[in-house]
């Protein structure tokens, strides 16, 4: 009899160590032909073959990629900004164009934002087929293996849906790799990702697996589809998060706050416990975090020894950084004032550019120079300077911990998902379904993580919508969900800040389906209401 055979591509880099914990060694990629009824036979196989769609939320164009999702999510909001410094970071108006809501259908983070959150359907779509084609169709004759394999897979496709109808609103609903496809609207998608996961949950490993789909992020993922639901559908399901929340805090996983902030975004935060669903990093085997690049001034690659020069780019505005009360201890995630080395002051010198950006010249002709202290202040008193004189502006962001030595990569995980949200999740629901007005128990939870920065208690009559809001941006800067936030609370459109002017229209809460997918599928799509 004839046995069949399948060739299975390994990744042996060992992206994830969550999957990959005995790798230590990078090897070139093996093609190697397994017989399909020896194959697939442990959760161990399985997680080798998943590890693909995992470590699409790693990468240059990944999860945080500053140039696709969470550009998207936080180059527009009122938290980061990205001043053009004489030749630097203009990319051809992207970064003003995000931060002040003219972006267009082939706007490079938006093309770029479609491209991460489908590909990872799609990674996840392989792995599906795949499955079918090692096991067969009959699901009635699946292993155990076999069934807690597909659930992760479905779950971790339905995050991904999650991503992409956040961002584009009326999107499609993709369940194979093959076959036709249509456009959905908003709340389909919606009722599509909360069956695929309340099918899916029960199959899912009870126990925290670090960086992996299990129960509570499953819980995780649908609290946040919740908290959003009257935005993505009309109908608001305050309870719904408030439980999915619960479901995280009274289940005995382990979870939980740090006693300090910054232990979170420590280098070796692997397993930390307040991190329940990351983006799981390593400065070798799974490239991506680049936040010290992106920010820091270029000076800090000798303060540092960083094998490259920082890039002097996003920062955060004055407004949003004045949040901060000066005894917050979350205040030190960003970095303002003199660059030391040493203990001396760090100098820089550029060149002096005029009003047009062209070199100025001395009497004697030679190239104008200026030199002084580097000194990073928190205002940012312009959104473009050819002159670049803007060098020192924004308050520097350095939540994750900085690495002496390192090259591009930073190696601390990032958390999609961590318990501090959790909590402030459930306080605004409790908040909601009290017309807006802090109940005691909302008090208590947001308390938690208010107490943790060192900072006086709320009391239920102090503690409103907007200073809710505000509390979540201090707790959560730049980690993926202040676009998302603000919509919300309603100040996403309607709200203005430092070089972005309030919009009459309420339709740019959503970003346009990009171009390229408009004409590579021709008759599938209609293009959103975003202008």
């Amino acid at each position: 009899m004839k046995r069949n055979k399948i060739t299975i591509l390994f990744a042996s880099t060992c992206l994830l160590t969550a999957f990959f914990n005995a790798c230590t060694d990078v090897e070139p990629e093996i093609n190697s032909d397994i017989l399909i009824d020896e194959y697939y036979k442990t959760p161990e196989q399985f997680s080798s073959l998943i590890a693909d769609a995992y470590t699409q939320l790693a990468g240059e164009y990944g999860y945080v990629y500053r140039e696709g999702y969470w550009s998207m999510q936080e180059y527009t909001s009122d938290e980061v900004i990205v001043p053009t410094r004489g030749n630097d970071w203009f990319d051809n108006g992207v970064p003003i164009a995000m931060h002040q809501h003219t972006w267009e259908e082939n706007t490079r983070d938006i093309n770029n934002g479609w491209s991460f959150a489908y590909g990872g359907v799609g990674k996840c779509n392989n792995i599906l087929d795949l499955i079918t084609t090692l096991k067969g169709t009959d699901e009635s004759l699946y292993d155990e293996a076999t069934i807690k394999g597909i659930a992760e897979a479905k779950v971790l496709r339905a995050f991904y849906h999650l991503l992409a109808m956040d961002l584009y609103g009326n999107v499609a609903i993709s369940e194979s790799t093959t076959g036709n496809i249509r456009q959905s609207s908003r709340k389909e998608v919606f009722e599509w990702i909360e069956k695929e996961i309340q099918d899916n949950i029960g199959q899912l490993a009870s126990s925290v697996h670090y960086g992996s789909v299990t129960k509570p992020v499953a819980h995780a993922i649908l609290a946040k589809l919740y908290l959003n639901a009257g935005v993505y559908t009309g109908t608001p399901h305050w309870q719904d998060a408030a439980d999915q929340c619960d479901s995280i805090i009274l289940g005995n996983y382990g979870y939980g706050l740090n006693e300090n902030y910054f232990t979170t975004f420590s280098k070796e935060n692997t397993n930390n416990k307040e991190i329940i669903f990351p983006v799981v990093f390593d400065a070798a085997k799974a490239e991506g975090n680049m936040f010290h690049l992106i920010t820091l001034h270029y000076v800090h690659q000798d303060v540092y020894g960083f094998t490259t020069q920082p890039w002097n780019g996003p920062c955060t505005l004055k407004s949003f950084y004045d949040k901060y009360a000066d005894n917050d201890k979350r205040k030190a995630q960003w970095f303002v004032g003199a660059v030391e080395k040493d203990g001396k002051a760090v100098m820089y010198s550029r060149p002096c550019l005029g009003p047009d950006g062209k070199q100025l010249k001395t009497v004697d002709g030679k190239d104008s120079i200026i030199t002084t202290p580097v000194v990073i202040v928190p205002e940012v008193t312009t959104i473009q300077d050819p002159t670049a004189a803007n060098t020192f502006e924004g308050a520097r962001f350095v939540k994750f911990e900085i690495e002496q030595g390192i090259d591009h990569h930073a190696n601390s995980d990032f958390p999609i998902y961590r318990y501090a949200d959790i909590l402030l999740m459930k306080a605004e629901a409790l908040m909601r379904l009290n017309g807006g007005t802090a109940t005691q128990a909302a008090v208590d939870l947001v308390n938690e993580v208010h107490g943790r920065a060192g900072l006086s208690p709320y009391t239920t009559a102090t503690l409103t919508l907007k200073e809710l809001l505000d509390e979540r941006g201090r707790e959560l800067a730049w980690e993926g969900h202040r676009r998302q936030d603000q919509i919300r609370f309603g100040t996403f459109t309607s709200g203005s800040w430092e070089f972005k002017e309030s919009e009459a229209n309420s339709n740019r809460s959503i970003f346009p389906i990009p171009q390229w997918v408009l004409d590579d599928n021709p008759g599938v799509y209609t293009q959103n209401n975003w202008k």
